[in-house]
């Protein structure tokens, strides 16, 4: 017995006035995003955060009522998209999120490595003139390729199968003058490209670092390192989600691990055409792809199945992998270009922080460091040249931007420093471009909750002092919220507000942080006091104001002389890998040999972070320089 077919309805989607077709029964999120039409859903659609919001403007959908949505607002037709579902024609209009989710950095900061060496990139062209045959040597084109090759120090190459097939004519088009691309990251070399004549001079390559919440790439010359394009964007995945264990489960669904692997070439490809069109470079001339990324986004980029990593024992598919060509991907570049990604250690220890520990030669130095990567998922590696430890602790998105009722990523827009000269008038900000705020990335957040704290505002509980004479302090929808920036001064025509629920979920993250350091260092013996230096990683890392990082208890307090910043040492990593083969190969020897401490079953962890549930910690003597206000 066969079901009753499902019937296609017209959907049309204001503002862009776009008309798909749509089955009845399927829920107006799904349909969107089958149609490139993006719809936030941290909740990955189900129905728990209310941000996938639309409004019914003709027609009618089978929605059920959330309390994520006011009354007011559901009599008015706005409806969540993941609950609501076709059963007819209509036309419905996306409620646009508080910023752009491809808007590009508002400032680009390169950072080189010290430790870099002399630029001996991955990847290579060789320009070549072949003997050029006679009746007395009639050697095949490959044979001549081979000797040529032997004689410039490549006695044991491999050929790509693609490049294998242009021979005859590219060794003869330029008089039997030819440049090999040479690929030098494989166990044995590989020649993945055969050009006619010298192109030498076109020889590029692309590193990304693909997180959790945002994915950033750079464009660079190989011949002498200098980054031509640098673009950054949210990873499109935050369609299903905005943190790993939703992507995970929605791969349960049917063609979910697909859905979600299209996401991400499809983000890498629009960075991709930013960066090459900026630099007017085209897609062929781009010779290898170096991926630096957490263990989840690496087999998500692969289509593996993840869901072995959020059971114990928390096993990934894969560690170490060989090239991938990019086409195989759905990357677009030439049949050519392979992808490389750097090795990944543990379940949430991946390639990112591997790139990161070699970047900032954590591996050389002969002081105990820590190294701290501030994000989605906060890793963790604590040691020095003789060993490394490792760990990771989810922190979830706060850091950039999500779960916060107006958080964004720190671009154009959004605020990131917050001073409270006096407690009952208003801050002062300062906001990235200097453009009219439309939300807080994670930089103002901690600036804003310590600035709240220490004017008594905000308690060591991380609930509003409702007794405070602070007049932008008011009841809302959560709680008690702060409002940082009246409507009429936001360019998103809104009041832009701190709610105690923002607080609680930064008050989570940060004790996810200071507990997984704290449990790290008491793993092998030593108190957070005697680390050498700490090393903070992450994209708004260098932003930090150390002081009120501390007085939340985000990190130790220890000589403030300590901290060291790099920024984001992920794409830095995968930027020295790409121009460095000796560095790629001291990140293999990294990878093989770190040790990891698996913290989601510690009941040591646990203790910790329960512990660190409190601004700026239960415990007051861990933070002898806070002043604490009651």
């Amino acid at each position: 017995m066969t079901g009753k077919p499902s019937v296609q309805y017209n959907i049309r989607f204001l503002p862009d006035n776009i008309i798909v077709k749509g089955s009845s029964g399927e829920s107006i999120l799904k349909t969107a995003l089958k149609a490139g039409i993006h719809l936030s859903t941290t909740c990955g659609g189900s129905g728990t955060c209310g941000s996938c919001r639309i409004i019914v403007r003709e027609g009618q959908l089978d929605s059920a009522y959330s309390d994520t949505i006011p009354e007011d607002e559901f009599k008015s037709g706005v409806r969540l998209a993941c609950q609501s579902y076709i059963s007819g024609d209509v036309t419905v209009e996306v409620v646009p999120n508080t910023i752009n989710p491809e808007e590009p950095a508002a400032s680009r900061t390169f950072y080189l490595p010290e430790s870099l060496p002399a630029i001996n990139p991955l990847v290579c062209k060789l320009v070549i003139k072949l003997p050029v045959p006679t009746p007395e040597d009639n050697s095949p084109d490959l044979k001549r390729l081979k000797y040529s090759l032997k004689n410039l120090g490549y006695n044991n190459i491999c050929i790509d199968y693609d490049a294998l097939k242009t021979i005859p004519e590219v060794v003869r088009d330029q008089n039997w003058e030819v440049t090999a691309t040479i690929i030098r990251s494989s166990p044995a070399p590989l020649l993945s490209r055969l050009e006619s004549g010298d192109t030498s001079a076109d020889n590029y390559g692309i590193v990304f670092d693909i997180g959790t919440t945002a994915v950033r790439g750079r464009l660079i010359a190989l011949e002498n390192g200098k980054i031509l394009a640098e673009e950054t964007t949210y990873n499109r995945q935050r369609d299903y989600g905005d943190d790993v264990i939703s992507r995970i489960a929605y791969c349960h669904r049917p063609g979910g691990i697909e859905a979600l692997q299209r996401l991400t070439t499809d983000t890498l490809n629009k960075l991709i055409e930013n960066m090459t069109c900026s630099a007017g470079i085209e897609n062929e001339n781009v010779s290898l792809v170096v991926i630096a990324a957490n263990t989840i986004m690496v087999q998500l980029l692969l289509a593996i199945n993840p869901e072995p990593l959020r059971l114990s024992p928390y096993v990934p598919a894969v560690n170490s992998l060989p090239l991938i060509k990019a086409d195989r991907l759905g990357i677009n570049l030439g049949k050519h270009c392979y992808v490389n990604i750097i090795p990944v250690v543990a379940s949430y220890v991946g390639g990112d922080i591997v790139a990161g520990v070699t970047a900032c030669s954590m591996h050389n130095r002969e002081q105990t460091s820590l190294y701290i990567d501030i994000g989605t998922n906060g890793e963790i590696v604590l040691g020095k040249r003789d060993w490394m430890v490792t760990a990771a602790c989810s922190a979830g998105p706060t850091f950039e931007g999500g779960g916060i009722k107006y958080g964004m990523l720190a671009i154009n827009g959004a605020i990131e420093g917050f001073e409270l000269p006096n407690p009952f008038d208003q801050p002062l900000i300062k906001v990235i471009g200097n453009k009219s705020p439309a939300g807080i990335c994670g930089s103002g957040l901690i600036n804003a909750i310590s600035a709240l704290f220490s004017a008594g505002i905000l308690g060591q509980n991380g609930k509003f002092n409702s007794e405070s004479a602070c007049k932008r302090l008011r009841q809302g929808e959560d709680g008690f919220e702060y409002i940082i920036v009246e409507a009429q001064q936001t360019s998103i025509g809104k009041d832009i507000v701190l709610t105690e629920v923002d607080v609680d979920n930064f008050v989570r993250s940060k004790a996810a942080i200071y507990a997984g350091c704290q449990t790290l260092a008491e793993s092998i013996g030593i108190d957070m006091s005697e680390i050498d230096n700490i090393i903070i990683a992450g994209t708004f890392g260098s932003h930090i104001d150390i002081d009120n990082a501390i007085k939340v208890g985000l990190l130790p307090d220890i000589a403030r002389d300590k901290f060291q910043f790099i920024g984001n040492g992920s794409l830095m990593g995968a930027y020295s890998a790409i121009l460095s083969l000796e560095m790629y190969q001291d990140m293999l020897k990294i990878a093989d040999t770190m040790t990891s401490i698996e913290l989601s079953e510690n009941r040591l962890f646990m203790d910790n972070y329960v512990a660190s549930l409190f601004l700026p910690h239960t415990d007051m003597s861990r933070f002898p320089s806070i002043i604490t206000w009651h």
